[in-house]
């Protein structure tokens, strides 16, 4: 295999696309209360409730011994409504989100709000059995804030500890524990989750999401002045993923975590209308709010960038940082359903901050996948109304990522831009991995079309995690970086000035097949499904078949490449539908389809590769299963025509993409000074050498090499587990290149360097 930029397709090699990669931060998998946020008490504003999930209430993460109410009057703060009353002795005891562990020496600062009935009261702090103690004094009257540094005598985990005395009655809220950085002030972020971000080097990072930015609902809809100021005074919130959302992390933090990480802020606004999942569809802010939700977008940018002569730059000024953030993008709308709608609410924030704002890039959105309906029609609604940028998600198996390297070769330089805003392979294993790294050259290939890319979602605290795969896993003690992290790290740490082509010789494509023998089974994992009147490549099945409890029913063989399958289903009980497989087990591909699948709202085909599933053609909405109503099927495969009838309307008609995978993959970049930025994945399960010749002969080099490599076994890496390969430096030499030794499954980045 060799490789070398040729001198003649591109007399000049285009501008790398400067903010390429970057963070996609999103409160999701306990992200950020019990993750990125260095607060260690949970619930500490005794502000959870039944809302939040089933079960939920004030005392929620918290145990009690004694005499302790809940209480809303005369409160903190009217976004802050309970509080708790204990008449001594009472104790009140919190974990956190496990045992909060702290370290010899370290220091923390416990900090609450507080007032006695009565007389007095001394309240007697401790972490576990003695690790760290401290007390405090609470007067009588008004609410008042206290605050006290404990030091801790050794390493050690255990709960936090609030004991009052005898004959007291005090009031307490907005309990805090934070340990305290060099400078004695309380840390906002948790240090090792902050330093793997650093280590990312991203350009930007996005915020707040994600189906978070426009809600589950009008009234769960991110308002990002309702996250800034003092902390209780926030609007705290249901998160949509099913927890509790504090907003400790809001929009001043995340500001600043972008000035912790070097990168460009883009916040993602809604486009005036709700998640189209909300229960009975996505509803626009009601005509009335328009005008005071588009000044609320207008201010955003103000208060990002505005001076401090401005109403919203002097806000930011008074919490602590007169100097802009630099705010450059500003995204508007996430995966949203192109509806009436969507267009007349979208239109109106794009025309409004294009006009006050001419110097912020407006980021449109082409809906939750990379095809379909939403994708098509964002598109086009982006091209007619002249959008500069628009945001294209893709959560797809390995197999679609391999076979779409040169997917953006086919768009139009000369069209808007694409910020490629969550992506991820469907995995945490290595061959995942290394399928997103050869997507990734080939978005670092087109910096005329691609200009943003950021993975998705970033962090997951293992035990309340709601999404899988995540980028970084992590627990109260260790970050567990998956092998993509080391993927994305090594993008982000090594970057060029200029975009070189790359011809690579004795490289083919993957053949991509049909499997020629396979099974048809029908499973419901959450209803219980009688099929009747089963007819299976014209031959009538004697038995009528039900399934319940996700356990598959076999009814046969067929030739994938050419089978039929007619049934009628009736649900008896359940919430949703059911599902036929068709083909070979896993590793090998089959297809399912889907009758009523999340929410019991659509109608799905997909593709399983490698035992890794993802849509391959859908999700289409749909009414639903309902209990005692028959639905007729009809599925008909033949050749990589799929097509399936439901109730006589035929829903589903495509082919699959049998094109070849490209496992082989090389990216070039060169900086000043000769320097060049060379990738190489190799997907596949031979070791591959790579002699890679570099244009002008420039004479004797030296490459700093990054090798991700060692996976024998390309499946290896499980969600909530640190990746069992990691990145392993050395150094090569060459004279007007060098020889690149591949592994099996490997990705490697060099930074070559003339000699002397």
């Amino acid at each position: 295999m060799g490789g070398a930029p040729p001198a003649a397709r591109r007399p000049r090699p285009p501008p790398a696309a400067p903010d390429l990669w970057g963070l996609f931060i999103e409160d999701l998998n306990d992200a950020l209360d019990g993750g990125l946020n260095a607060e260690l008490i949970r619930n500490g504003d005794f502000e959870f409730n039944e809302a939040d999930r089933d079960g939920w209430n004030a005392l929620t993460g918290w145990e009690v011994v004694g005499e302790v109410e809940v209480r809303r009057a005369d409160p903190v703060h009217g976004n802050n409504a309970h509080h708790l009353r204990a008449v001594g002795p009472a104790v009140l005891v919190n974990e956190g989100w496990d045992p909060i562990r702290v370290a010899a020496g370290e220091r923390l600062r416990l900090a609450c709000f507080a007032r006695a009935q009565g007389e007095a009261a001394r309240i007697e702090a401790e972490i576990g059995d003695g690790l760290a103690r401290a007390g405090f004094t609470v007067a009588p009257g008004d609410w008042q804030r206290v605050e006290v540094d404990l030091a801790a005598a050794a390493d050690g985990r255990g709960a936090l500890r609030l004991a009052a005395p005898e004959g007291t009655v005090v009031d307490l809220d907005c309990v805090s524990l934070r340990p305290l950085g060099a400078d004695g002030q309380p840390l906002t972020f948790r240090q090792d989750l902050l330093a793997a971000l650093q280590e990312l080097r991203p350009s930007f990072i996005r915020f707040p999401g994600g189906c978070l930015a426009h809600g589950l609902g009008l009234e769960n809809m991110y308002h990002w002045k309702r996250t800034i100021g003092p902390r209780h005074e926030r609007e705290q919130i249901r998160n949509l993923w099913g927890y509790h959302q504090s907003r400790q992390i809001g929009y001043l933090e995340y500001f600043e975590l972008c000035l912790a990480t070097g990168a460009t802020p883009i916040p993602i606004v809604a486009a005036g209308v709700c998640c189209q999942n909300t229960p009975g569809g996505g509803k626009p802010i009601p005509e009335p709010d328009m005008a005071e939700y588009l000044q609320d977008v207008l201010d955003l940018v103000e208060f990002a960038n505005g001076g401090t002569d401005t109403a919203w730059g002097a806000k930011r000024a008074a919490l602590g940082h007169p100097e802009p953030f630099g705010l450059r993008y500003l995204g508007i709308g996430n995966e949203d359903e192109i509806t009436d709608a969507f267009r007349d609410r979208y239109a109106r924030i794009e025309d409004a901050v294009r006009a006050a704002h001419p110097e912020v890039m407006v980021i449109g959105t082409t809906g939750p996948q990379p095809f379909g309906p939403d994708y098509e029609a964002g598109w086009a609604y982006a091209r007619e109304r002249g959008t500069p940028m628009v945001d294209e998600h893709g959560y797809q198996v390995p197999r679609w990522f391999h076979q779409n390297i040169d997917r953006y070769e086919a768009y139009d330089p000369a069209g808007a831009k694409v910020y490629i805003g969550e992506y991820a392979a469907r995995s945490s294993t290595v061959r995942s991995a290394l399928a997103e790294a050869a997507y990734m050259i080939g978005l670092e290939r087109r910096p005329e079309v691609v200009r943003l890319a950021s993975y998705a979602p970033l962090l997951a605290r293992v035990g309340h995690t709601q999404w899988v795969p995540d980028l970084i896993y992590f627990n109260g003690d260790e970050v567990l970086p998956s092998a993509s992290y080391h993927v994305q790290r090594m993008f982000g740490a090594e970057r060029g000035e200029r975009v070189h082509a790359v011809e690579l010789e004795g490289v083919q494509g993957e053949p991509v097949g049909l499997p020629d023998a396979g099974t048809v089974m029908l499973r419901s994992d959450h209803a219980t499904v009688a099929f009747t009147g089963l007819v299976l490549d014209g031959n009538p099945l004697p038995d009528a078949v039900t399934a319940s409890g996700g356990e598959g029913v076999l009814l046969g063989g067929i030739d994938p490449r050419d089978a039929e399958l007619e049934f009628s289903a009736v649900r008896r009980d359940g919430e949703e539908g059911f599902t036929v497989r068709l083909g070979p087990e896993a590793p090998q591909s089959f297809l399912e389809v889907h009758i009523g699948g999340w929410q019991n709202k659509s109608t799905t085909v997909t593709r399983s590769d490698d035992g890794i599933g993802e849509c391959d053609h859908g999700p289409i909405p749909w009414p639903g299963v309902r209990t005692g109503e028959p639905v007729r099927m009809r599925i008909r495969l033949e050749g990589p025509r799929v097509r399936v009838w439901v109730d006589g309307e035929l829903r589903h008609d495509y082919e699959q993409d049998l094109r070849p995978e490209q496992r082989v993959v090389a990216g070039a970049l060169s900086r000043e000074g000769g320097e060049y930025v060379v990738r190489v994945v190799n997907a596949t399960a031979a070791a591959r050498t790579a002699e890679v010749v570099l244009p002008g002969a420039p004479g004797p080099v030296r490459a700093d090499l990054r090798l991700l490599a060692g996976a024998s076994d390309p499946d290896v890496g499980r969600p909530f587990e640190a990746s069992p390969v990691t990145p392993v430096d050395s150094h090569l030499k060459g004279d007007s290149g060098f020889d690149l030794e591949l592994p099996p499954w490997s990705f490697a980045t060099a930074v070559v360097r003339p000699v002397g």
